[in-house]
């Protein structure tokens, strides 16, 4: 009888690996049933829709699985959950918890909630569960060459076609919503280019995805070329090789893409987490991954000037702010610091609700619209509903959403990993948890979709588990 619960065991724990694998390469796809549309103004908004997505129903299953092998091992205890970490995510999700009752919504509050605590499980898994990280970091690898590739090919046929079974948009240079580069030629004809999406709901989540990936391989390079040298007087694996040039193959799909998604902010956390890796690796004098880092910076410089001298005027087009669609962007990200400032001063202690910005932001638009008599064009643009869009700056749209506590949880949890994740490398040497985690920062900055998201959600979670189970760049490599 023991054998044979011994035997069920380590099934259920492979299932939970391999699955585990599975779950991470398919959370881009975004398959998935509506349960209720968002609808603002006759219009609908995505960040009210209630869905169920298909990688939803395989992590909860993950979950009851992992939940039961806890609890039959009896290593299912209190003492197991009093890292520092713990405790900042259950006051976050006290605090979650309390704001649905100040929610306009409380059916998208609870649905968010749900969200919120999938997240925190996929979190769980990542950072306890019993897996080979290598493995889920080739599977990651595999989804984000999927996205790149996906993105490369949209942008040069300048189409993103849909389908419903892989929860794809469809978008053209001449839909009003698509996220477009437009150029004003000297005869006065605007020509719009489609920047790449691949398969997430806008190129800056794109973005945000292929700059993960790049600081991975970085780290897999470094890696390999250290095991190369500690290997060098004994008999090399031949696998060593393919395996680095199918990771600069890697890098090379990643690189364009990220190029071809023009997100200004993903551009910039990829430059910041490339930069402190090669700090870092300064500080502690590890020359072999300084040659690295350069190596790849060098290959970075040249690819970067083979696209821009072919797509030179669409990059200043996107820095220039000259442009009406750029303009536009850059008005519209100001009038939406301050109105969120706005909602806060009414929210400020225990938020609008979880997942009721644009909610909040709508009562907002029209006691003003009310006010001002409907003079102001950017007041007018609101009543469409696509321009009811959440603060692009995920620290004030926390606060809206849950109140100044639940912010303080945030960061706290924020600055308790980026303290653990400096005295690793002091004491492990680990390369790739701060870069991973200033880049994160660095995307919430400027942009909202990983708290307003469904994917950014599940994202931020792994990431985050990720940093947490990174002990080195050795342990990467081993089981």
């Amino acid at each position: 009888m023991f054998l044979k619960l011994v035997k069920l065991e380590n099934k259920i724990n492979v299932i939970i690996e391999y699955n585990l694998y599975l779950l991470v390469f398919l959370l881009p796809i975004q398959t998935r049933l509506i349960l209720r549309a968002g609808e603002i103004n006759g219009g609908y908004l995505e960040y009210l829709t209630i869905s169920l997505y298909g990688v939803d129903i395989l992590l909860f299953l993950l979950l009851m699985l992992f939940v039961f092998i806890k609890f039959k091992n009896s290593t299912f205890n209190i003492r197991h959950l009093t890292f520092g970490y713990w405790y900042i995510i259950g006051a976050l999700d006290l605090f979650i918890f309390i704001s649905i009752f100040f929610a306009t919504d409380i059916w998208l509050a609870l649905y968010r909630y749900g969200l919120f605590l999938l997240g925190v499980g996929l979190f769980w898994l990542a950072a306890s569960a019993d897996y080979s990280r290598i493995k889920l970091i080739w599977a990651l690898l595999a989804g984000f060459v999927c996205q790149a590739g996906l993105g490369i090919w949209q942008f040069f046929t300048q189409f993103a076609f849909g389908s419903k079974w892989l929860g794809l948009a469809r978008h053209s240079p001449a839909d009003l919503g698509a996220s477009v580069i437009e150029l004003i030629a000297p005869d006065g004809v605007g020509e719009r280019w489609l920047r790449a999406y691949g398969g997430l709901d806008h190129p800056n989540v794109l973005g945000g995805v292929l700059v993960i990936g790049i600081l991975l391989i970085l780290s897999l390079l470094i890696r390999n070329s250290k095991n190369e040298i500690l290997n060098s007087k004994q008999i090399q694996n031949p696998k060593s090789k393919y395996r680095n040039l199918i990771l600069f193959t890697f890098y090379f799909l990643l690189f364009t893409s990220l190029f071809f998604s023009f997100s200004r902010t993903a551009w910039l956390a990829a430059i910041a987490g490339i930069i402190l890796m090669l700090v870092l690796t300064v500080i502690r004098k590890n020359w072999l991954a300084q040659r690295e880092l350069l190596i790849i910076i060098l290959i970075s410089g040249f690819l970067t000037f083979g696209l821009y001298s072919q797509y030179g005027n669409l990059v200043k087009t996107r820095f220039s702010g000259d442009t009406r669609l750029e303009a536009m962007s850059s008005g519209e990200r100001i009038e939406y610091i301050g109105e969120a400032k706005e909602i806060i001063k009414k929210n400020w202690l225990f938020g609008g609700g979880i997942g009721n910005y644009s909610l909040a932001s709508k009562e907002l638009n029209d006691s003003q619209v009310k006010d001002e008599g409907g003079k102001n064009y950017f007041l007018e643009a609101k009543k469409q509903a696509w321009a009811y869009q959440p603060v692009h700056n995920v620290f004030l749209l926390v606060w809206a959403e849950i109140g100044i506590v639940g912010l303080l949880g945030f960061l706290g949890l924020l600055g308790y990993l980026g303290w653990s994740a400096l005295k690793r490398f002091w004491k492990e040497e680990d390369y790739i948890s701060l870069p991973l985690l200033l880049a994160l920062v660095i995307i919430m900055m400027f942009d909202h979709w990983l708290w307003s998201l469904h994917f950014g959600v599940l994202w931020f979670w792994l990431i985050l588990g990720l940093i947490v189970k990174q002990k080195s760049p050795e342990v990467i490599y081993r089981k």
